[in-house]
């Protein structure tokens, strides 16, 4: 937004340095970011935020100088006229779209150069001058911030104006010689036969005021700014007019702007009014806001010993309507041109502003002690990655959204992820329902660049029947250790993850983990496992799918992947680790060798040894599986070592024995086991 300093004085007294302006202005939340000159005049290039659509004018400007500065503001003098009787014909067929439009007719005008004073003032501006009635509705739209348009009134099939939705593939030229095609999402001005413009954007060449003009209908109206800022997107359209529709003009100020470019006209361009109309929709409706505020209020947020007096006169001349209500209490109303202002905070900001935010003594607040209570998730996630980071994870981030392809490239059901109903982009059409896929990502980047030893670790979410679940996942794949000594280099297999896992566990002190055989779709069979806390299931690893890998272009084939619920770690509060001595009597080891159905565990293995073990066992130790000729088909050998030990005594054979023995019978009996 660029503003003249000479044309300012025409409204306010505000002195000649620029620079001093400039930094009142800044400090008052209306930043100006550049000062130029242009002839004897000097130019100021402000940063208005969207909300103070008011400032998108010289007076707006004006207002708050005189504010700031304490001046009086002399706005421009509005001649009030004895409109005809004959009435222009508008009918407005979008009422949503259109809340109020001022058609006036103004006939015998002679079309020739404006006048040098307002050609001077919009050449500073950067604006090119083109004939006098145009040049007025420029003017009047830089000095009031009310968008106008003219028209060629002979041009107007009918005589008629329709404000109304174009239809599908409908067509205009606009001013600047380029043909639109437009859709029944965009309001146009149109005549009986065709659009005469973009609504709010820009007019029609057929329609444009020429050196032929006789004739001309000035607009003045107020269109819905979301409308005007959807079409002003889709049709790549941005001018001075649709730049303040956007933002919201002020409705009261419809006809103030109609006014004074019908004023400038007649002066500049002669002519007569024959026809007026002002139509109003009704779809427009501001709330009447009042507020409460108090002199103590404004000085306690602001830590400033401010006046009433002071107050009451920073309001008045932002036009804000106050009403005394005791000694130090005002009601407030804002004038309609400020309709973010709806809180008693607004009206501080407002006195803060005009002092200048420079001005305002600084001053800490009082801070007083607050016990505050832990986060409990946030420690417990601490624990965990610097559990994870201790066995050599890196940690990745990936984004919570993905697109369908690539569920369905990690064989996940693609409709179990949540769709977004408006995605930026087909890669973010779905909230993730696994973190599979997005560490697939990861790794086929990292691969592709030559990284071959990958251990993995993400917090994240996951989105499943409207449920959001924080879990953990782990990935590993290469090697897990490498010695120069050794020709033998070990690949990262099941159990190095599954060892992780029950690493990351036990350093949380959680305990009673099980790991039971199950499928997942993404898994191979035969090596994937869900887990197991006090039976329920908080997570599953296993060794990824050939033909999943293949999808993701990933040429490793042992690749292996955990994804755990977070919610658990959050829940069981840490152990905490005591000293323990170290028993001081020995220990007494036997040797189980046992042929075992391929579809017995481990793990039932161990609940019946320590369901008949008593007091006396300390460890269950698994030492080897053996397969091979000597096994009978459908069988495996298992070698396992249980440790016998007391904290009071020396063991003795004999009660060893008994008790050896009862778990290698109860072991025959329950899983037909066959002893070695």
């Amino acid at each position: 937004m660029k503003i003249s300093l000479n044309w300012l004085k025409d409204y306010v007294s505000c002195g000649n340095s620029a620079e001093k302006i400039g930094h009142k202005l800044t400090m008052a939340g209306l930043e100006v970011e550049k000062i130029s000159s242009y002839l004897n005049d000097k130019i100021l290039e402000l940063e208005i935020t969207p909300n103070r659509a008011d400032c998108l004018s010289m007076t707006g400007i004006a207002r708050e100088l005189s504010a700031i500065l304490d001046k009086n503001f002399d706005s421009p003098k509005i001649r009030k006229f004895n409109f005809p009787v004959k009435r222009s014909d508008i009918k407005i067929q979008d009422k949503t779209g259109c809340g109020c439009y001022i058609g006036t007719v103004i006939e015998d005008i002679k079309i020739d150069e404006a006048p040098l004073w307002i050609r001077k003032r919009l050449e500073s501006l950067g604006l090119k001058s083109i004939n006098n009635v145009v040049d007025v509705t420029n003017f009047c739209l830089m000095e009031l911030g009310q968008p106008l348009h003219a028209f060629d009134y002979d041009k107007v099939a009918g005589g008629k104006i329709v404000v109304r939705k174009a239809k599908d593939g409908e067509k205009i030229v606009t001013l600047d010689n380029i043909e639109r095609v437009l859709d029944s999402s965009i309001l146009v001005i149109a005549d009986d036969q065709k659009p005469l413009a973009i609504a709010g954007i820009m007019g029609g060449v057929d329609s444009q005021v020429t050196a032929q003009t006789k004739n001309v209908l000035l607009e003045s109206a107020y269109f819905d700014p979301v409308l005007i800022r959807r079409t002003s997107r889709k049709l790549g359209i941005t001018t001075d007019s649709s730049y303040r529709f956007e933002r919201r003009v002020d409705y009261e100020r419809i006809s103030i702007g109609a006014h004074r470019a019908l004023a400038l006209i007649l002066t500049c361009a002669g002519g007569v009014i024959t026809k007026y109309r002002k139509v109003s929709t009704g779809s427009y409706k501001k709330k009447k806001i009042k507020v409460m505020v108090s002199k103590n209020d404004i000085n306690s947020y602001l830590g400033a010993e401010i006046s009433f007096a002071q107050i009451k006169k920073i309001l008045k001349r932002l036009d804000f309507g106050i009403s005394v209500e005791n000694k130090e209490t005002l009601k407030v109303s804002p004038p309609s041109f400020r309709p973010d202002i709806v809180s008693k905070v607004d009206i501080i900001e407002e006195v803060s502003r005009v002092i200048g935010y420079d001005k305002l003594p600084l001053s800490l607040p009082k801070i007083q002690r607050v016990n505050i209570e832990p986060n409990k998730q946030r420690q417990r996630r601490k624990e965990t990655e610097k559990a994870l980071l201790a066995q050599g994870f890196s940690e990745i981030i990936t984004f919570s959204m993905t697109d369908q392809n690539k569920l369905e490239m990690s064989e996940i059901n693609a409709t179990s992820g949540i769709k977004i109903k408006n995605p930026l982009s087909l890669d973010q059409e779905v909230m993730r329902s696994s973190l599979l896929p997005s560490t697939l990502s990861v790794v086929q980047t990292n691969l592709n660049r030559g990284e071959k030893k990958l251990k993995f670790y993400e917090f994240g979410k996951i989105y499943t029947e409207n449920k959001e679940q924080d879990v953990l996942s782990l990935f590993l794949c290469g090697e897990t250790l490498f010695d120069w000594r050794s020709k033998d280099r070990k690949i990262a297999e099941f159990y190095d993850l599954k060892g992780s896992v029950e690493n990351l566990y036990s350093s949380l002190g959680i305990t009673n983990l099980v790991f039971q055989a199950k499928e997942e779709p993404f898994f191979e069979k035969g090596q994937s496992c869900f887990i197991y806390q006090n039976k329920t299931k908080i997570g599953s690893l296993g060794l990824l799918k050939e033909n999943v890998l293949a999808k993701w272009n990933i040429k490793e084939r042992q690749c292996y992947f955990a994804q755990m619920d977070l919610e658990v770690i959050y829940r069981i509060e840490k152990n905490i680790k005591k000293f323990q001595p170290i028993i001081g009597y020995p220990s007494i080891v036997r040797d189980v060798s046992l042929a075992v159905k391929q579809d017995v565990s481990f793990q039932d293995i161990k609940n019946i040894i320590y369901e008949n073990c008593g007091s006396l066992l300390s460890d269950v130790r698994f030492t080897e599986e053996y397969l091979g000729d000597k096994i009978e088909f459908g069988y495996r050998g298992l070698v396992f070592s249980l440790i016998y030990q007391s904290e009071e005594r020396t063991l003795k054979e004999e009660e060893i024995n008994d008790v050896h023995e009862k778990i290698v019978q109860e072991l025959i009996q329950k899983l037909a086991v066959i002893r070695r």
